[in-house]
């Protein structure tokens, strides 16, 4: 089955890399890129979901960088809230 954000068992966000608006760390020269393989994340290693200066719904990680997603608050709070619970789902 196709899915835009899904968790598993494990923890982890899995998110379609269409979706993914760009990966990137404050104050740094260059991003990270994804090429076109679904972006993997692990919710342990989230600090906080919101909005970043531009508007777009990101995901603040422990390490610094910050993950734009093209989807809706709400889908990406499920997701972080169903990966921490270590369940699975396909969210979108």
């Amino acid at each position: 089955m196709a899915y835009i954000i899904k968790t598993t068992l494990g923890g982890l966000i899995y998110i379609k890399a269409s979706y993914v608006m760009n990966v990137k760390k404050p104050n740094s020269l260059e991003g990270a890129k994804v090429l076109g393989q679904p972006l993997v994340i692990n919710a342990n290693n989230i600090a906080f979901l919101s909005f970043n200066v531009e508007g777009h719904v990101t995901y603040f990680m422990t390490n610094g960088f910050e993950v734009s997603v093209k989807v809706m608050y709400e889908e990406a709070e499920e997701a972080f809230n169903c990966a921490q619970a270590k369940m699975e789902r396909i969210i979108k």
